[in-house]
């Protein structure tokens, strides 16, 4: 679909290489299978409190060495990345769900939020290290040496912040573990990495230890940056312009709530509530329709709704 432009068909180095001009109209990434059940897990909550998505790799090109310190390339066709649009489309869905997103295959562990139309409107992605990483080693570099916009505050880390991948993509770097030396075992930055879900909290956790970390001497041996902690409700990274009433539930402490935005008919996100309430935010002006449900959103539809400020909104009781 695009020419050769480096010494892979998919490792792009050609200077004169525009990153718009391989998102190629058709060109699929999931697939109308993949992204049709991905609408539809987002929808069915039965048996989940937190949602989490797992693929083969990063969606995005968080990486700018490969396999070696000087071997740098503009772009990894490799990563899921590319093609743009259908990768923008698959976070998308992802968001919908407030769901963070986990991966692998990189050889480079690193945290990132992923940015869709803006820096960090989209989820959280964190790519765990190799266990073992001694063929082909990786390093988040970047070629000016400076952090980018937004840098992580109190990070021991150089390089956090905002930045395009070579793909174009809007990725905000917040952690990674390169390594410090390949030729030496012990210094090739693999590991693993761990996820713990709070559900009383909402919070998740992203833990990155080395392989040769030894828990048994206490203290905290993980890769410099991390541990991490997120909100749930953050993998949702777009602006809130207002808020919708917030619904009270006579009968239950935990249902499903979908907003949809009336003049394009798209659905916001669907979220399961905790403690008995939930107060919807939207991210532009209009209308709005609220479905809620135990499960899923089929029991009640309420339409027609506008936003206002959060304490101005009210409140609406809902008995399922």
């Amino acid at each position: 679909k695009i020419p050769k432009m480096g010494p892979r068909p998919d490792h792009i180095n050609d200077p004169s290489y525009d990153p718009k001009t391989i998102d190629l109209p058709g060109l699929q990434l999931l697939g109308e299978r993949q992204e049709k059940f991905l609408q539809n897990w987002t929808e069915d909550w039965t048996g989940a409190g937190m949602k989490a998505v797992l693929s083969q790799t990063a969606f995005c090109g968080a990486v700018h060495m490969h396999g070696g310190r000087n071997e740098r390339l503009l772009a990894d066709l490799d990563c899921n990345g590319w093609p743009q649009t259908p990768r923008n489309r698959a976070l998308e869905i992802i968001r919908r769900a407030w769901a963070v997103h986990l991966c692998g295959d990189q050889h480079l562990a690193v945290v990132v939020k992923h940015g869709i139309q803006d820096f960090g409107d989209g989820p959280y992605g964190f790519t765990s290290p190799a266990l073992v990483n001694t063929i082909y080693g990786r390093w988040w570099h970047p070629l000016d040496e400076k952090p980018g916009p937004n840098p992580v505050k109190g990070s021991p880390l150089p390089w956090t912040g905002d930045f395009k991948d070579g793909l174009g993509n809007k990725i905000s770097m917040l952690a990674y573990a390169n390594p410090e030396d390949i030729s030496n075992e012990k210094k090739r930055a693999d590991g693993y990495g761990l996820v713990r879900f709070d559900k009383k909290k909402r919070t998740i956790t992203f833990e990155c230890w080395p392989r040769f970390s030894d828990a048994k001497k206490g203290g905290d041996q993980q890769f410099a940056g991390w541990p991490i902690t997120i909100a749930m409700e953050a993998n949702d990274g777009r602006k809130v312009t207002g808020w919708l009433p917030e619904l009270v539930f006579e009968n239950t402490t935990s249902a499903v709530i979908q907003v949809i935005e009336e003049k394009t008919g798209q659905v916001l996100y669907t979220v399961r509530s905790q403690n008995g309430k939930f107060q919807p935010r939207v991210y532009s002006d209009g209308t709005f329709a609220i479905k809620v449900g135990k499960d899923r959103p089929d029991g009640k539809t309420i339409r027609g709704l506008t936003p206002k400020g959060k304490s101005e909104a009210g409140q609406q009781t809902i008995r399922l």
